[in-house]
């Protein structure tokens, strides 16, 4: 699966799911039915149960992350929390110069969904997806980074808005951030966004001024800078800081 404007920045894409409900011994992935032709170098697949690992599930499925996670779906929540053990899919991949690692992946969580996985959790996105959610808007779909990375609205102390993404390290490409939005201009600003998801998705990494057209026939000047910071909480990965321009 080509990515169009791919260029190597140093770093790579960066995946952290959990699969509730089954085990490795349970995987069986057929290369035809879930279009997998092998597992992405980098990634590590670990099988953990409540006897031995309950400490390292509780503390994803705890805190700030298992409210966020049962406020958006508390049923799905609570079945995933009371599973007796799950599998950990996390890595660096190592080959991100074509979309292939993500459909291999996409495929493998896949095979146990259908061996009765109660439920997918992405961590870099904090989104927690039913087996017929992630069949439906993952599986054997095109590749597009605009499925899987979140836009968010944070408000402003002055009344504007933040407009920043999260889930970008999934392509190896750095999270986006606009500030200072005004209310009327949230639309085309999250337009620009989606945009700039889309072409990071497809290995772009943008440098200077950039000229995006947006969804709706407006056209805007972007100019991202890049800042090198993997610690900030608030993406847990390197981000743009983007001036827009009409």
């Amino acid at each position: 699966m080509e990515r169009k404007y791919y260029e190597d920045i140093g770093y790579k894409p960066f995946l952290f799911f959990m699969v509730f409900g089954v085990s490795a011994d349970e995987l069986q992935v057929s290369r035809e039915k879930h279009k997998v032709d092998g597992i992405p170098e980098g990634l590590d697949i670990a099988s953990l149960t409540r006897p031995d690992h309950s400490d390292y599930i509780d503390s994803i499925l705890g805190g700030e992350i298992g409210n966020q996670l049962m406020k958006a779906d508390s049923d799905l929540y609570q079945k995933c929390k009371d599973t007796d053990k799950c599998i950990v899919l996390k890595g660096s991949i190592e080959n991100d110069s074509t979309l292939d690692y993500m459909r291999n992946v996409i495929g493998i969580i896949e095979a146990l969904v259908e061996n009765g996985a109660a439920g997918v959790l992405d961590l870099l996105t904090f989104t927690l997806y039913s087996p017929d959610i992630w069949t439906t808007r993952f599986f054997d779909k095109e590749i597009n980074s605009q499925n899987h990375v979140l836009i968010m609205f944070s408000e402003e102390d002055n009344g504007t808005y933040w407009i920043h993404t999260r889930g970008m390290a999934e392509f190896g490409r750095p999270d986006i951030g606009i500030s200072n939005v005004p209310e009327d201009k949230l639309e085309d600003y999250k337009q620009v966004t989606d945009q700039m998801v889309f072409y990071g998705g497809q290995g772009l990494f943008f440098k200077g001024q950039a000229r995006l057209h947006t969804a709706n026939g407006k056209t805007f000047v972007v100019y991202p800078e890049f800042i090198n910071d993997f610690e900030n909480d608030d993406y847990n990965n390197a981000y743009y800081e983007v001036r827009v321009e009409e």
